[in-house]
């Protein structure tokens, strides 16, 4: 009996550390989309990813196909970051994803557990980092070269309110925040909807929090 206990405790703690490394390793991508430390958050993702196949394996909890189906999911989900799809190659990759986390399990109520506790996770994070002011920059070595890096400044709500009703255009993909060009300047923006692809146009309709609001016209 006691013996028994002993390795449900075992397997409660060996999922616990399981799904833990999995949601610190979604919130490492998370704060590699957003921040300037791409090397370490890359790093940290890895690191975290590994133990969670390690630990599958260790544990014979996921069979091979769990596996290659988790890769190919994670795979697909960095995949729709360099090319939009309007979400199909994201969902994809959502959805094979949330089944081998949910097969990494011995208790499938654990799997659901993690995909919720994950998901809060990703809410939560992506909430701080944009209430501190901090946008998806993935792509921003490559969005503004030369001279256009010059044209991007601070500006204060006081200036940016006076862009209202203003038309202007794209300069990268706004997931929803991004870069706009209005009358040859550079600036941050926020998209009203979830997603605008570059070089659409787009009319400012409001600012908040330094950032101006934009929808695609």
């Amino acid at each position: 009996m006691d013996s028994h206990l002993r390795m449900e405790k075992n397997m409660l703690g060996n999922d616990l550390f399981i799904a833990t490394s999995f949601i610190l390793a979604v919130i490492s991508l998370i704060c590699l989309l957003f921040t300037q430390k791409k090397l370490l958050f890359t790093g940290a993702a890895v690191v975290l990813f590994a133990y969670f196949y390690y630990a599958n394996a260790k544990y014979n909890i996921a069979d091979n196909i769990t596996v290659l189906t988790f890769i190919v999911g994670i795979s697909l989900l960095s995949l729709e970051l360099f090319i939009p799809s309007f979400g199909i190659i994201g969902v994809a990759g959502l959805a094979l994803t949330t089944y081998s986390v949910m097969d990494s399990f011995t208790d499938p109520h654990t799997g659901i557990f993690v995909i919720l506790a994950t998901g809060l996770a990703v809410v939560i994070t992506m909430t701080v980092f944009v209430k501190l002011g901090f946008r998806a920059n993935l792509f921003d070595s490559y969005v503004l070269e030369g001279s256009e890096k010059n044209k991007r400044r601070p500006r204060p709500n006081r200036d940016l309110n006076n862009l209202i009703g203003s038309i202007g255009y794209t300069k990268s993909i706004l997931r929803p925040t991004g870069r706009i060009e209005i009358d040859g300047e550079i600036y941050d923006a926020m998209a009203r909807a979830e997603f605008i692809e570059k070089s659409k146009v787009v009319s400012v309709i409001g600012v908040k929090d330094g950032h101006i609001i934009v929808k695609e016209m």
